[in-house]
């Protein structure tokens, strides 16, 4: 018989999960406002490198995976990865296969998409 999750666990999640859906909105919206200024170089190339790939891996997953409920932590980053990873895949796969290689406008379309649901997410974390 297990016992169910106490009140204080599943706030300490809801909280985690609220922070990493706002870390993540930052991230998506640096890595576009970097990508704009044409950021290539130095400390800031670097900053824009690691934010644009944090995000386009763990940004559209966690827009997901927000919808699980009380599941468990190890499910929800599985299925983020996997997910990220995925539509990261198949944006690209798409862009080669129709001879349209637009990285940049990949990246504005998966945040204006990620975006709004990370945001809900912040704001009703399950």
């Amino acid at each position: 018989m297990t016992m169910p999750a106490s009140n204080a666990v599943l706030t300490r999640a809801r909280v985690a999960r609220r922070y990493v859906a706002l870390v993540l909105v930052l991230a998506g919206i640096g890595a576009c406002v970097l990508n704009v200024l044409g950021t290539t170089g130095g400390l800031l190339g670097e900053l824009r490198f690691v934010l644009t790939t944090g995000f386009l891996v763990l940004g559209p997953g966690w827009s997901a995976a927000g919808f699980l409920r009380r599941a468990p932590a190890a499910h929800v980053w599985l299925l983020t990865v996997g997910v990220g990873v995925a539509v990261t895949l198949l944006v690209g796969q798409i862009m080669v296969s129709a001879a349209f290689w637009r990285p940049d406008l990949a990246l504005y379309a998966l945040t204006v998409v990620s975006v709004p649901f990370l945001l809900r997410h912040a704001v009703v974390a399950q």
